[in-house]
């Protein structure tokens, strides 16, 4: 190819290609400037070759700062990759400004100015991130319906979930303060795992969630049926005084009876003696007013009365385990994606111990996640510390650090993530921020 079709061929490419071209001299001067920059900045090409960006900066005051980008670059010989504001018959574009040395070989001699209108592009990712930020404003009216329904079911667990948050988001700024680089990606999905961890307890019946006591809401038919028994003996004594005898003594053993059954309804734990003396008292039998005789105790009655520590009997206890088989159903149908991607994961996995006796698929070790480990921490210490169980009393943060660190050497918990969880005193409500607020507050955004 000759020189002059060389020339041709390159002059035609800068006249054609879509992004705007000057050529500036190191005095300033515009020597060349194709029809995409005549077009993006509105100015004519006759006014723009032969002056020089000062001018053109004066005579169009309203851009400034795309003249001035280019001055500096003139003036400081650098190279410039930015994006600036350009006025355009009244409306705002953004263009992507971008500059380089032009040489002959040997020294510098000019600045070739290069630039394309990103405004649609802006426009798009603009919008997207008003979309984003309503979607996240709608997820978080989502968790705040399903608190609402879990707190009008039961409010100590809604206690529990929002007490939970609060340690949650203060160890994470203490990690953060300590150089942890990774919470600032998942602080976000991390915060909204602990509001969602026990939302399958929706679907947990009332009953089971909330039985104080072994019983449960079988007290009142088994206090109700003593005191019939009672009466009825009394009844049998006024028509039979010969039977005054053998209905006192089972009178008498009938009120024994009653205040072993409320003994042991409420004890935390059922010693061997106490045991014994309910499955005396379910072998007994009691009158009716239709004059059968039944037994004292229905054959739930006595497995609840002989359980050994808790209120739940095996039956309920798995219902109540059901509950993270649900969050995870329940979360899995949001199709949750992008940063709450394993929001579901998270919540769903917060019964899981790293020895595999967990719950509900028995993971361990490498399964389970650091997110994972560290909310079953939480969930475990806030549940034996919670002040407001109906079942139990509170146990002191010290005493319940014990617990954690034997779990531990038991294999079921993480004790590096224990032990950093003690050291930053996240679960010292008096030196935790948001406590100071336990109201419900909404999933924090993150700053970009």
């Amino acid at each position: 190819m000759d020189n002059l079709r060389r020339e041709l061929f390159f002059e035609n490419i800068l006249n054609n290609i879509s992004d705007g071209l000057l050529a500036i001299d190191l005095d300033g001067t515009v020597f060349f400037v194709n029809p995409s920059a005549e077009r993006i900045m509105g100015i004519p090409s006759s006014l723009v070759i032969g002056t020089s960006i000062s001018t053109l900066m004066m005579e169009n005051s309203e851009n400034d700062e795309f003249f001035q980008c280019i001055l500096d670059a003139v003036y400081e010989k650098r190279t410039v990759d930015t994006i600036i504001s350009f006025s355009f018959h009244g409306r705002e574009l953004r263009l992507h400004v971008v500059t380089a040395l032009l040489s002959d070989g040997e020294e510098t001699i000019g600045i070739i100015v290069t630039f394309y209108d990103l405004t649609a592009l802006v426009s798009m990712n603009e919008k997207n991130s008003r979309l984003n930020k309503a979607l996240a404003q709608s997820l978080d009216r989502f968790i705040q319906v399903m608190i609402g329904a879990i707190e009008a079911r039961t409010p100590y667990n809604a206690n529990h979930t929002k007490s939970m948050v609060m340690y949650a988001k203060k160890y994470l700024d203490w990690l953060e303060e300590n150089g942890d680089s990774r919470v600032r990606k998942i602080r976000t999905p991390f915060i909204a795992s602990v509001w969602l961890h026990d939302i399958g307890k929706l679907v947990i019946p009332k009953s089971v969630m909330d039985k104080a006591r072994r019983l449960g809401s079988h007290e009142k038919d088994v206090m109700h049926r003593i005191e019939l028994a009672i009466m009825c003996e009394r009844l049998r004594m006024a028509n039979d005084p010969s039977t005054k005898r053998s209905a006192t003594r089972k009178i008498k053993q009938l009120e024994d009876a009653s205040e072993i059954i409320m003994a042991a309804n409420i004890v935390g734990y059922l010693n061997d003696e106490m045991s014994d003396k309910i499955e005396k008292i379910s072998k007994m039998k009691v009158l009716t007013p239709a004059g059968e005789k039944v037994k004292l105790l229905d054959k739930y009655e006595k497995d609840s009365l002989l359980i050994r520590r808790g209120t739940l009997t095996a039956e309920e206890r798995e219902i109540i385990q059901s509950h993270v088989i649900h969050t995870k159903e329940m979360l899995d149908q949001m199709d949750f994606s992008e940063i709450y991607g394993e929001v579901s994961t998270w919540a769903g996995n917060h019964h899981e111990f790293l020895d595999g006796s967990g719950y509900p698929n028995g993971l361990k070790g490498d399964e389970i996640s650091w997110e994972c480990r560290l909310l079953t921490i939480i969930d475990i210490y806030d549940s034996i510390t919670a002040d407001d169980r109906p079942y139990k009393p509170a146990m002191p943060p010290e005493k319940a650090f014990d617990i954690l660190r034997s779990m531990c050497r038991e294999g079921k918990l993480d004790l590096d993530i224990t032990e950093s969880f003690y050291e930053s005193m996240a679960w010292d409500r008096e030196k935790n921020e948001y406590f100071d607020d336990i109201t419900f507050q909404q999933i924090e955004e993150d700053e970009d």
